[in-house]
């Protein structure tokens, strides 16, 4: 009796992994849906300082969101590789770019360049999502991480 019950939750639990479906779809949304919480309680920035604040705080909830959304996590096959190489790969990518467009907005927030840093900013609160097929996400039922991964800066006037 316990080595069919056991064959039989080893059954539900591949059949769940190996689906590929809900399991990596929940999961990443939800994943995404926590990332988007914590850049939706960021406070529009009023200054060029306080736009430093908001990329970085911006910045370190999607770079969470791209290291759980491990390679792994995704299903194999086809999918997988799709999501992988027009998700991940350029959500990296950008992240990496963004570290340089932090850098431009920390030094003309330091040097009080509004017009600089206001340029910054629109680069920086993009990091992680230049690349990014939000297509495809949408297309996986991907919906909150297609929403995660689009650019989108709030309007400051400096």
């Amino acid at each position: 009796m316990r080595r069919v019950l056991a064959v039989g939750l080893l059954a539900i639990t591949v059949a769940g992994c190996s689906s590929g479906g809900s399991g990596y779809v929940s999961r990443s949304n939800h994943t995404c849906a926590e990332a988007g919480k914590t850049i939706g309680k960021l406070k529009t920035p009023a200054d060029p300082k306080a736009g430093l604040a908001y990329a970085l705080d911006r910045y370190v909830a999607v770079e969470k969101a791209v290291s759980t959304l491990t390679d792994s996590s995704l299903p194999g096959g086809s999918t997988g590789r799709d999501l992988r190489d027009r998700w991940l790969r350029p959500a990296r990518a950008s992240l990496e770019a963004g570290d340089t467009d932090l850098d431009r907005l920390r030094n003309a927030a330091r040097s009080g360049d509004r017009a600089a840093a206001s340029t910054a900013f629109t680069a920086a609160t993009a990091a992680g999502t230049a690349g990014v097929d939000t297509g495809l996400l949408r297309s996986r039922s991907l919906t909150t991480c297609a929403a995660l991964f689009t650019a989108s800066t709030p309007s400051v006037d400096w």
